[in-house]
């Protein structure tokens, strides 16, 4: 079998010119995204029974993009340039790649149809020669991994940072020159609202030197809905679970962070949009016993991103299972040697490579 080869493509300049060199460079493929996930949207509001279809899907994804523009503006004025090069409406761009946020949003309140998405994140701390390294599954919709690419961003002002990321949309996951780490899984808890999808949190986030000043913006970030973000550096790091409204803090110590998809914080637990799946349960019970024992390397984390002891509710989740999520990419980071690696789809069919960073830190 070959293995899936990750799309790179690098931009610099000013936040507009980056965007336009994004869209440009990823036009079809942009393009291809939004078709998919505007689909993938009207379905799922559809299987709730919610009425205003792709209408409310939009005025709710203009709500947020407003807040958007408020609270970052740089981020805003690159999404633009990402549009217009892409020839893509700027609302949705915007919805589609914060896919999550706009239906949470849109959906408040419904828990019918629970859909079992999402990812696999764990932290592990500094064991005797193995510095901090962090690994993330990342799993949504299967359609998605023809769309994944590699984004290397050199602005004229601010740090040089990577992303894997889908066409035309801002920071997944992602690290800078820094060595900052960001990441993050999505959970559904009840209260999502109008407000800065996750995607640009974790744009924005990426700009900054510190996981300690990272933690301070998502934690004051005016939320649209739930998600777990993950932040480190070479000093530590810190998962936040947090809703639109909340943010519970989890400091790396002496052991694993590790979470999937449902909520582990107790008030959260009695918020929950949706009942854990048992995928979610199942992968952090797996994710949990592999972490328990012994350093965690790249070699390491690859072969746990790879489990599939569990069949279709492993850590691995593979097309040929037949569900509607799947692993669609992989990511390794160790912030003190600013190394990150990635590949597209199941870290044992993606190929695997590093993503290099052109300054000095």
């Amino acid at each position: 079998m070959n293995r899936l080869e990750l799309p790179q493509v690098r931009v610099s300049g000013s936040p507009m010119t980056m965007g336009e060199q994004l869209g440009e460079s990823l036009r079809d493929m942009a393009r291809g995204l939004v078709a998919l996930r505007l689909k993938n949207a009207s379905d799922y509001l559809a299987e709730r029974r919610i009425e205003g279809g792709l209408d409310l899907y939009r005025r709710v994804g203009t709500a947020c993009l407003e807040h958007l523009e408020r609270w970052d503006p740089i981020g805003h004025a690159e999404l633009a340039g990402t549009a217009r090069g892409a020839g893509i409406p700027l609302i949705d761009l915007y919805s589609a790649v914060n896919l999550t946020d706009i239906r949470d949003v849109s959906s408040i309140g419904v828990i019918e149809g629970s859909h079992d998405e999402g990812c696999t994140a764990f932290m592990a701390p500094v064991q005797q020669e193995t510095p901090l390294l962090v690994g993330q599954t990342w799993d949504l919709n299967a359609g998605d991994l023809e769309f994944v690419v590699a984004v290397h961003r050199v602005p004229d002002d601010g740090p040089e940072t990577w992303s894997v990321t889908v066409a035309g949309a801002p920071t997944l996951i992602g690290m800078n020159e820094h060595g900052l780490w960001v990441g993050t899984t999505n959970i559904k808890v009840r209260g999502a609202r109008p407000g800065v999808g996750y995607m640009d949190i974790q744009h924005r986030v990426i700009r900054e030197r510190s996981h300690d000043a990272a933690v301070k913006l998502a934690m004051d970030a005016p939320r649209a809905a739930a998600h777990t973000y993950w932040y480190a550096d070479e000093s530590g790091g810190t998962e936040l679970e947090c809703s639109a409204d909340r943010a519970v803090r989890r400091p790396l110590g002496s052991v694993p962070l590790i979470q999937t998809n449902h909520c582990l914080d107790d008030d959260h637990v009695v918020q929950e949009g949706e009942p854990p799946q048992p995928s979610s349960r199942a992968r952090l019970s797996r994710a949990t016993a592999l972490l328990a024992s012994g350093s965690v390397d790249a070699a390491r984390a690859r072969d746990i991103m790879a489990d599939r002891s569990d069949g279709v509710l492993s850590i691995n989740r593979l097309p040929e299972d037949g569900e509607p999520t799947t692993t669609n990419a992989c990511t390794i980071g160790v912030p003190q040697n600013r190394a990150f690696e990635a590949c597209r789809g199941s870290a044992d069919r993606g190929e695997w490579v590093t993503l290099a960073f052109e300054r000095a830190s």
